[in-house]
């Protein structure tokens, strides 16, 4: 056979990351609601901050986490799709055909994830670049071109879009990844794939328990287990940022800022996600038209100000790097930039706690949902 491929299209609705963005491309073949997966996310804004002991230890720490980028604000998500989608791992002997065992996974109706390094890429952002080993998407192959079809960001930081990766570029960035296995996915047999179906209240009441929960706990810690990189998870990481928002930003690398300043948009795309939530509760009937119009309102604010942060801030470590000395004009950026995350703190509780408050209302009325 020539070419063969699954049926799949890329999912741009919005940013989660690149192997559940490819998973709801799936699901969104057997029902197109699922663009709405990402609201169902669980979501922590989380801050990684360093321990400060006076050691040599903790210095080289700070200074690598510094340049990283590793001490900016995250928001770290999850999505679980196992009710919907069979995942299967499978292990590669030495002797095994990785070529054959891929085109008969796809042939079996399995789509393919595949650890690959993406610097051995023909092109994209990373190609000869930078090593980035990261799960690879195949849905098909062209024997007549040699390559395998893959939905990929490579050429655009999130953005998904189609991508063929020839054989030999192939085989030389799978012996980079050092891999040995292959997960493969498809969607489960006699299941109901529909998502309203699988869109539940306590789901959503726990997901915003979860976003409003406070936890502080080590990330990294020494040979004697004193903790060297703490981390944050909860809206207090909005706080935090705020009040050391010059020390983090500034002390990474202009390389690899270049490289991270997507993920400073995280938030903005967190919430670019959760825009429809009021839609999808108003639709379940757990929600007043007039509380619709309200909350939409709440989370289209949210989107828009993380956005207006995010684009903020890239802009204002761009101006730093280029002008040697700090003006006035720098601080009051700075400073404008730490009053806007304040606000956003104060939102972001805000909007939970209301979301959360107006779900626990309609429980205890019983109203149910039309799904």
């Amino acid at each position: 056979m020539e070419a063969f491929s699954l049926p799949v299209e890329p999912f741009n609705g919005t940013w989660v990351n690149c192997v559940n963005n490819n998973l709801i491309s799936i699901l969104m073949n057997h029902d197109k609601n699922f663009a709405y997966a990402p609201c169902l996310a669980q979501a922590q804004y989380q801050l990684h901050s360093v321990a400060d002991d006076g050691s040599q230890e903790a210095a080289e720490h700070s200074s690598q986490a510094h340049e990283e980028g590793s001490l900016l604000l995250d928001v770290v998500r999850a999505l679980d799709f196992s009710s919907v989608l069979d995942f299967q791992t499978h292990s590669l002997e030495p002797a095994d055909s990785v070529h054959l065992a891929i085109k008969q996974f796809l042939h079996s109706g399995y789509y393919v994830f595949v650890d690959l390094d993406r610097f051995h890429y023909p092109s994209g952002v990373d190609a000869e670049k930078h090593r980035q080993i990261h799960p690879a998407f195949l849905y098909g192959y062209d024997e007549q071109t040699k390559s395998y079809l893959l939905i990929e960001d490579c050429m655009q930081p999130s953005k998904m879009e189609p991508y063929a990766l020839p054989y030999d570029c192939f085989d030389r960035a799978f012996a980079a990844a050092q891999t040995s296995s292959l997960i493969v996915t498809r969607v489960k047999e006699q299941e109901e794939v529909a998502f309203f179906s699988r869109c539940t209240k306590e789901l959503i009441s726990a997901n915003l328990q979860t976003l409003l929960r406070e936890e502080c706990k080590p990330y990294k810690t020494d040979h004697a287990g004193n903790p060297l990189i703490s981390t944050t998870d909860g809206l207090s990481a909005i706080k935090q940022f705020a009040d050391s928002l010059e020390t983090r930003l500034f002390g990474i690398s202009l390389s690899q800022f270049q490289r991270k300043a997507v993920a400073l948009k995280n938030p903005y795309f967190f919430r670019k996600s959760t825009v429809h939530l009021p839609l999808i509760l108003h639709k379940q009937n757990w929600v007043s038209e007039q509380e619709f119009q309200q909350l939409s309102s709440e989370y289209q604010t949210l989107c828009h100000e993380w956005e207006l942060f995010g684009n903020s801030l890239i802009k204002c470590y761009y101006k730093s790097c280029y002008s040697k000395a700090s003006t006035p004009a720098h601080q009051r950026e700075i400073e404008s930039l730490r009053e806007l995350l304040g606000g956003m703190y104060e939102k972001e509780k805000r909007v939970a706690s209301l979301t959360l408050e107006l779900l626990t209302c309609s429980t205890a009325s019983g109203q149910t949902g039309n799904f």
